[in-house]
């Protein structure tokens, strides 16, 4: 490979990674054993942003979960203050989104920490991090955005795709609970 290629090649790849998302995640090494079949039901809370845009990071989230993994998040959103007592009061499990972001023209930054907690006895289950800086018209997610606004009005619409890929990429990261039949119909009843 020439040096013209060399550069041209490495130029891509900065590029690439500094539209692209950064994510990491981390597991118990026991998740099969101890929480695979045991910590399903959970809670969701969200944290670090204004009330209208942590309610579409509740909802979406909410929703998404419920429809790409095995949990069951029933609504039941919680102050983002709530103790860990409080988020897990009839729960198997706790979910905590801390989202630091900044708007920057037409794209949003974020930093989002995740945290997936036992109730039992408050381990972690789990953790994810995304960072990366979107477009706020990013154009594979219009109708989602569409949705969003009629349901929550249209000041959060800059921040719909943004969020909405930043929870794609967190909840790729998540581990997939057990199912009993019984839990697989109570999933089906949530309608999500």
């Amino acid at each position: 490979m020439n040096r013209t290629m060399a550069r041209a090649a490495l130029a891509t790849a900065l590029l690439t990674s500094a539209c692209g998302a950064s994510v990491g995640s981390w597991v118990r090494e026991d998740y099969a054993a101890q929480d695979q079949g045991q910590v399903k039901h959970l809670s969701l809370q969200v944290r670090g942003l204004p009330a209208d845009q942590q309610k579409l990071w509740y909802l979406m989230a909410r929703r998404y979960i419920n429809q790409h993994r095995n949990f069951i998040l029933r609504p039941a959103e919680l102050a983002h203050e709530a103790t860990l007592g409080v988020a897990c009061a009839g729960q198997e499990g706790a979910m905590g989104l801390e989202v630091a972001q900044q708007v920057r023209g037409a794209e949003v930054a974020l930093q989002v920490g995740a945290r997936l907690q036992r109730c039992r006895d408050g381990q972690d289950v789990w953790t994810g991090q995304v960072r990366g800086e979107w477009s706020s018209n990013d154009a594979t997610v219009a109708e989602l955005k569409k949705h969003y606004i009629q349901e929550l009005g249209e000041a959060i619409g800059p921040f719909v795709a943004p969020a909405f890929l930043a929870i794609k990429a967190l909840v790729a990261t998540l581990p997939q609970p057990l199912l009993t039949g019984d839990e697989e119909m109570e999933k089906i009843e949530l309608g999500e």
